[in-house]
């Protein structure tokens, strides 16, 4: 079973999902111009930092996903997936809020990017005893 993957693949898409409406709407889509006023102006910064935060989450996610998915069909134990993946998630989504939905906060920033690669690191030290 890959029951582990899959609970994270479902969140980190969802996210996904949710960066992209974002980045629509912020481009003037027509499905979500009914919400905003006629008049309204997107700064070229505030679309730029969302298709970047965005863009983040479709960089890291998938590689994440694969090596917890062979880890996972290995035998790893749940808990110490899980305590990757939940680790892993956290700093996207700090990550991805504060470039999508926030002005410039280094403290979100540096602190999302911690996360995520304190996620990998214990993905990769799962799999060390593997292949050595």
């Amino acid at each position: 079973m890959i029951d582990v993957t899959l609970t994270f693949t479902v969140i980190l898409s969802i996210f996904m999902l949710i960066l992209s409406v974002r980045i629509l709407d912020l481009r003037g889509s027509p499905v979500t111009n009914f919400l905003h006023k006629p008049e309204r102006k997107i700064d070229q910064q505030t679309l730029e930092r969302a298709i970047r935060g965005h863009g983040n989450l479709v960089e890291y996610a998938p590689l994440f996903l694969i090596l917890m998915l062979v880890l996972e069909l290995g035998g790893t134990s749940q808990h110490q997936l899980y305590l990757s993946g939940v680790i892993f998630t956290v700093g996207r989504l700090i990550h991805g809020i504060c470039f999508s939905f926030m002005r410039s906060n280094m403290v979100l920033r540096i602190g999302g990017m911690a996360l995520t690669f304190m996620g990998f690191i214990g993905l990769i030290s799962c799999s060390i005893p593997i292949i050595f």
